[in-house]
């Protein structure tokens, strides 16, 4: 008993510096259960912790319960159900107070609850509600949401309108190139983000009760995220571009939280579309796209540093992008989309023969 009213004196100033609850009561446990603590917030709210001993519920003084429970209202705020019944799970490591002790693994899973990725700090959610990007590194929060991810109208193409693109970008086609070692210019597989905002315009040219055929025009503007694998990064030489490592005035080789290449573009794309208004997959779309490039830079951080160093050259890339694409709708699911350039990223004989892949999903 004695151990229960300690472990309740510890949460009680825990608790004490969360803003906008009421008082908190602390009850006593059944001597018949197992180790618990049972905390009730005014009359209608409480909050039960379980463990199966006491060296279980010692682990709790590791986590940060006051940035859980800020996490918690900013969900109960953005949940748009109508219903006093809410289950949200938490992955409890992300409020370890020593961050030394949070995984750091990085993943992709896909589920009936959408898609999520993480990738170092930031991390990409993709559900029926929209998407959330967290960057923890930038202090930063994107979200979008809607309801409807198939906006076509009774005749138009699923297609039209504004649109949102987010995916991942990767070689291609990788050729080995004299000169070059593939290593120093290797990409970091959820690092190397695609971006595209846009607007479609179409014409529908066939009107059938279950097929429909639409002709749709587009412009966009889009953006590599190119995020090398190593310690590397992207130089102009005076004839072609080196990928020398990242090194301090002495000369040593110095740790790289990012080091990317950006290339912004606007294109043009023509994508024939056959939208299906009573099936599962709502279209299928495919064509062809060519884009002109804006600018290029790299973006360097080294690691446990907060200042970012960026250098504007056009690393002779090429100026004029093509390619093919191809895209699918699934009804009340994101669209799928993939983007194939057909010519080198790098003027021939001036940097490696890579070809750009990109794949992801349209949001809107």
């Amino acid at each position: 008993m004695k151990n229960k009213f300690y472990f309740a004196w510890i949460l009680s100033f825990l608790f004490t510096g969360v803003s906008g609850y009421g008082g908190v009561t602390f009850l006593e446990k059944n001597p018949s259960d197992k180790d618990s603590i049972i905390v009730t917030f005014g009359d209608k709210t409480r909050m039960i912790i379980y463990g199966e001993n006491r060296e279980e519920l010692d682990k709790i003084m590791a986590y940060d319960l006051n940035a859980l429970l800020r996490d918690l209202k900013i969900r109960l705020d953005s949940t748009s159900a109508d219903t006093t019944y809410l289950r949200e799970e938490f992955n409890g490591s992300r409020y370890l107070k020593d961050s030394s002790q949070k995984s750091e693994k990085d993943y992709v899973r896909i589920g009936l609850r959408g898609i999520h990725i993480k990738d170092g700090d930031t991390e990409v959610t993709i559900n029926a509600k929209g998407v959330e990007v967290k960057d923890d590194g930038a202090d930063s929060t994107y979200r979008r949401t809607g309801k409807r991810f198939y906006r076509s109208g009774r005749n138009s193409s699923p297609r039209k309108g504004f649109n949102i693109a987010l995916g991942l970008n990767t070689y291609g086609v990788d050729k080995s190139t004299l000169g070059y070692n593939k290593d120093d210019y290797g990409l970091r597989p959820f690092g190397s983000r695609f971006i595209s905002l846009g607007y479609i315009a179409s014409s529908t040219i066939v009107r059938g009760e279950n097929a429909r055929l639409h002709l749709d025009f587009g412009v966009d503007f889009s953006w590599y995220n190119l995020m090398f694998d190593g310690n590397n990064t992207v130089a102009k030489g005076p004839d072609k571009v080196d990928f020398p490592l990242v090194t301090d005035d002495d000369g040593n080789e110095i740790e790289m939280k990012k080091s990317k290449l950006t290339v912004p573009y606007v294109n043009l794309s023509f994508m024939p579309t056959v939208s299906f208004p009573h099936a599962f997959i709502s279209y299928i779309s495919a064509g062809v796209y060519g884009g002109y490039r804006l600018g290029s830079y790299t973006k360097l951080r080294a690691e446990g540093r907060k200042d970012v160093n960026r250098v504007r050259e056009n690393f002779y890339i090429e100026d004029l992008r093509y390619g093919i694409g191809a895209e699918i709708g699934i009804r009340n699911f994101p669209d799928f989309f993939v983007n194939y350039d057909l010519n080198g990223l790098y003027t021939d004989n001036k940097g490696p023969a890579v070809k750009m892949l990109s794949f992801g999903v349209r949001l809107f």
